[in-house]
């Protein structure tokens, strides 16, 4: 059952991105669809998480990282946009290779060559995207950037926390977002139309369940295939969903440079 269940959150991570996509040509405003998502995904997540203890500061934790969460939300809603859904899949998947340097700096791992080149194959992408060197937009960069604080941010749970039980521990990240979210909206005063709200609702099954879907496979599968099978196959289908059914065209230089991230996410992962 392991594949069965990265197959269902690779294909719940597949239906968000073009879920946003479709809303975004219709002019959806992100921020209400994206805290409307997190009304469904709390819900859903109380419902099928079971009783456990959160310990001591994961709370805290929690409400920090469902600020990381949502603001990454916006950030690769509106790059889906702007730039499609390859491109977005792609750096969204690539600041895996943050963490990886975090894990060498504070955690004191040690990743072997093939490591190292997937990790030189990610900054090549993310250095050269835009043709040259240092030229990356900065709705791309904070993508990656903020991908990879949350990356690093689960990686920190494991550490910190290992007894806590993940699902609760997402049930916490939800909620906190969730508040986050509507705060904002709130304060900014944004108006809240109906077709908004029910897109939000929708979207957070997708949501919730390719987490959900992910903890499951990693009870069978190590996290070593897990991550990359996910990762990998994520950034090809996405390429071929944007093409096929939003006509998106890359530039043959950006598709070699999808490809190169690809393999590099897949060696990080060796």
């Amino acid at each position: 059952m392991g594949y069965v269940f990265l197959s269902l959150s690779l294909l719940s991570s597949l239906t968000i991105a073009v879920i946003l996509k479709v809303f975004e040509l219709k002019n959806y405003d992100r921020v209400v669809v994206i805290a409307s998502n997190y009304i469904t995904a709390t819900a859903l997540g109380f419902a099928l998480s079971r009783p456990s203890d959160m310990g001591r500061g994961v709370i805290p934790f929690a409400v920090i990282t469902g600020l990381l969460f949502f603001s990454t939300f916006v950030v690769y809603s509106f790059v889906i946009k702007k730039d499609g859904i390859a491109p977005a899949v792609t750096f969204g998947r690539i600041s895996m290779a943050i963490p990886v340097i975090v894990s060498i700096i504070f955690w004191g791992e040690r990743p072997g060559i093939l490591n190292w080149l997937g990790l030189g194959a990610v900054f090549w992408v993310v250095l050269t995207w835009e043709g040259k060197i240092n030229r990356l937009s900065s709705s791309l960069l904070a993508l990656f950037l903020l991908s990879g604080s949350i990356s690093t941010s689960m990686k920190f749970f494991k550490v910190k926390f290992p007894m806590v039980d993940e699902g609760k521990f997402l049930v916490f990240l939800f909620a906190s977002a969730l508040v986050w979210s509507w705060a904002y909206i709130f304060i900014t005063e944004r108006k809240v139309k109906l077709p908004f709200l029910l897109g939000g609702l929708f979207i957070g099954i997708p949501n919730f369940f390719s987490s959900y879907f992910l903890l499951k496979a990693l009870s069978e599968v190590p996290a070593y295939i897990s991550f990359p099978f996910i990762s990998v196959n994520l950034i090809v289908l996405s390429s071929l969903a944007g093409y096929m059914i939003f006509s998106e065209k890359l530039s043959r230089r950006k598709l070699l440079l999808i490809i190169l991230a690809a393999a590099g996410v897949g060696l990080l992962s060796v």
